[in-house]
């Protein structure tokens, strides 16, 4: 019985997953009705998301070479 139960629920639970999302915010023009018009970004300036993987690798090497000195001058300090 809880073989049975356990698969009616995996089966109901993968229609579920499998159902297509209707939202009402699309720009398919084929896709179902819709009141809204579709979303367009506020323009921020940041185009080119290459400078946030610019200030990632800078803020990560300053990190390391903190926690390296303080390393360094703990491991002073205990001789």
């Amino acid at each position: 019985m809880k073989k049975l139960i356990t698969a009616i629920l995996t089966v109901s639970t993968l229609f579920l997953l499998n159902v297509s999302s209707v939202l009402a915010d699309t720009s398919n023009p084929y896709g179902p009705y819709t009141p809204y018009e579709p979303h367009k970004p506020v323009p921020t300036g940041f185009d080119d998301t290459s400078i946030f993987y610019i200030a990632g690798l800078i803020t990560f090497i300053v990190g390391m070479s903190i926690l390296s000195t303080v390393k360094i001058f703990k491991a002073k300090q205990s001789l």
